[in-house]
């Protein structure tokens, strides 16, 4: 998939080990740096042999995207991988864990080796081990420069086991940096690895795409958007919604995912009429789930970063978070939006009710926070964050 040229005269590759079929945040992450920094491409993975039609429609969005915009210097490929799930017939169960825990793939589309040779490759991890096996692949495939992007919480002990390794691809100017988008993150890993720059620039938000609109009149609407997993807090989400609907029933909680771990709770609140489940939506359709519901709530249990956060409010819609570093980051407690107690449902119900009563009887007050979380979303804005980008990472 991609241009026949494979990438003639690009200089900058993005890899990720995840499909597009699994991403969103990252997704958005990749097109929207990507495409606004010359000559780049995007590598991705698919991992066994399921999907090939999806797959291949999401590129053809993707690309179609990049016609339309201005912003037409980037190219996508998805590559074939093998992971854990198509090797536990064949190799241990160890090492299959091992794979899993670490997310390692392996590359079996030899174009990889032709795409990475001679350029600044760019590598999206969530694990140490993760950074090193990728790293170690683009250094057989001829990177001409390295930087790892850690987009996920970090296990700061495997920083120590790989860091002889990294050090020395510093020492001979295979490894340029690390970058991070969680500023606690980069504190710790710069108290590790001394020699290494490490950098921290927070992620961004597409101003344009995510605007203000007119709420819903008729009923209050509270979102959620992410994967159906317990590291996003889905199941404390389907315990709000239902603590909430015991006290008013005028509160319609929204649900916008493409699957995860706990699709089947999903699946089973939308049939006790708990949520309402939407599955996957378009992103036009999501900027309109974030312009019109009355707030969004992230209960995470661990995050880096949250770049829908920072989507919901530039919709001019106020969050309820987890009180997390991530989120202080991207959310102005009380101002717009609210950081509560970390995995008590009781404490994020409250929270809504509390905005549900200032949207009912205090409608100015609930306005100027619709206000506020546009203003602070627009510090963000991709065009102000990828020239800090470029500047740190890609000069």
């Amino acid at each position: 998939m991609g241009s026949k040229t494979l990438g003639r005269n690009k200089i900058l590759v993005f890899m990720h080990t995840a499909s597009l079929l699994h991403l969103r945040g990252i997704e958005r992450w990749l097109f929207e740096v990507a495409s606004r920094v010359r000559s780049s491409l995007i590598l991705t993975f698919s991992v066994g042999l399921s999907n090939i039609k999806d797959i291949k429609s999401r590129i053809n969005e993707i690309n179609i995207r990049l016609k339309e915009s201005k912003l037409r210097n980037v190219e996508w490929y998805e590559l074939r991988a093998l992971s854990h799930e198509n090797m536990s017939n064949i190799i241990s169960k160890p090492i299959v864990r091992f794979m899993r825990h670490s997310g390692i793939i392996i590359p079996i589309d030899f174009r990889v080796c032709r795409l990475l040779r001679k350029r600044i490759t760019y590598l999206v991890v969530g694990d140490f081990i993760q950074a090193l096996f990728l790293s170690a692949i683009a250094v057989v495939c001829g990177a001409h420069r390295i930087i790892l992007g850690l987009h996920s919480r970090p296990n700061y002990k495997r920083c120590f086991y790989v860091k002889p390794f990294l050090e020395l691809m510093n020492r001979i100017g295979l490894l340029k940096g690390i970058h991070t988008v969680n500023i606690v993150d980069a504190l710790v890993i710069r108290g590790i690895l001394h020699t290494i720059s490490v950098w921290w620039t927070p992620n961004g938000v597409n101003c344009q795409r995510f605007k203000p609109s007119i709420k819903s009149s008729d009923r209050f609407q509270a979102l959620f958007v992410g994967a159906l997993s317990e590291d996003k807090g889905f199941d404390i989400f389907v315990e709000v919604a239902k603590i909430v609907k015991s006290i008013y029933n005028d509160v319609e909680f929204l649900v916008a995912s493409v699957g995860g771990p706990l699709k089947s709770l999903a699946e089973d609140a939308h049939r006790d009429n708990v949520i309402r489940f939407l599955g996957f939506v378009s992103d036009d359709k999501l900027a309109k789930l974030y312009a019109e519901s009355h707030v969004v709530v992230f209960p995470s249990r661990e995050e880096t970063f949250n770049l829908i956060s920072l989507e919901a409010q530039a919709s001019g819609t106020p969050v309820i978070a987890t009180d997390l570093p991530a989120f202080r980051q991207s959310v102005i407690n009380n101002m717009t939006g609210w950081l509560v107690k970390p995995y008590s449902p009781q404490a994020f119900a409250e929270a809504i009710i509390k905005i549900r009563s200032m949207w009912l009887n205090d409608r100015q007050k609930y306005e100027l926070t619709c206000v506020a979380a546009r203003r602070n979303a627009e510090r963000f804005c991709w065009e102000r964050v990828v020239k800090i980008y470029y500047k740190k990472l890609f000069r």
